[in-house]
């Protein structure tokens, strides 16, 4: 999903859409994650975690990959008008995160913010296993997404928002999704089991923190990765 023609306004569309909710799970983990050193930021966007993220850790190196160009331009005018010491610990990557080659892996902390849901129940188990291949041993992976309720009356509202965002995200950048991808099953399969989460607007939102603990491709029963949810999709 190519955002650049979001970029300009992306912020205040989300705010007017969600308020400041969908910042609020982005920034759930932060000070969970504060000794991390470095880190890989997938598809963040127009920067404001990794705004936050510098502004709390004066010693993390980030590498930041999101395949609209324009989006790394608002995140990256984000990070200069911080100052040039922020700027330099920050790499800027413009493409997929499925071709991506890090300079080194051993990265200690990954973050997908709403990004996950931008692929199929098909690739999802590849993509998760490509990035969490960088990861170091006991690496943290925080995840921010939307998420049908739980409860009967709540799936069909939420399931009805989500339907409507995959639609608007069709027309304004071509995503093809239509059906949220059971990611948790995939980090399970890579080993990673979650430490918390937290959940907002009476369950639509999630975001959780996983953590790399068992030999990747053994599926652990354990928090999430428990979870087999029908996945949510636009009509037929």
């Amino acid at each position: 999903m190519n955002c650049d023609r979001l970029a300009p306004y992306y912020e205040t569309l989300e705010r007017l859409a969600f308020g400041s909710c969908l910042e609020q799970m982005r920034f759930a983990f932060l000070g969970e994650v504060a000794g991390a050193e470095r880190v890989i930021l997938c598809g963040d966007g127009d920067g404001r975690f990794l705004a936050a993220l510098l502004r709390a850790n004066t010693r993390v190196q980030v590498d930041f990959v999101d395949l609209s160009g324009r989006m790394i331009e608002v995140a990256e005018r984000r990070v200069v008008n911080m100052g040039p010491s922020l700027r330099e610990r920050v790499r800027f990557f413009a493409g997929d995160v499925r071709e991506f080659q890090p300079q080194a892996k051993g990265y200690d902390l990954i973050a997908t913010h709403f990004f996950l849901d931008c692929f199929s129940q098909a690739e999802i188990a590849e993509v998760v296993a490509r990035i969490g291949s960088w990861a170091a041993p006991g690496a943290q992976w925080i995840v921010s997404e939307f998420r049908e309720a739980e409860t009967l009356l709540g799936r069909v509202w939420t399931r009805a928002i989500i339907r409507g965002l995959y639609a608007a995200f069709r027309v304004s950048t071509g995503l093809r999704v239509t059906r949220l991808p059971n990611y948790a099953a995939a980090l399970a399969q890579q080993g990673y089991s979650v430490r918390i989460e937290k959940t907002k607007l009476a369950g639509l939102l999630q975001s959780s923190l996983w953590e790399l603990r068992a030999k990747r491709g053994v599926s652990r029963r354990d928090g999430l990765a428990e979870e087999t949810r029908e996945p949510v999709a636009i009509g037929t």
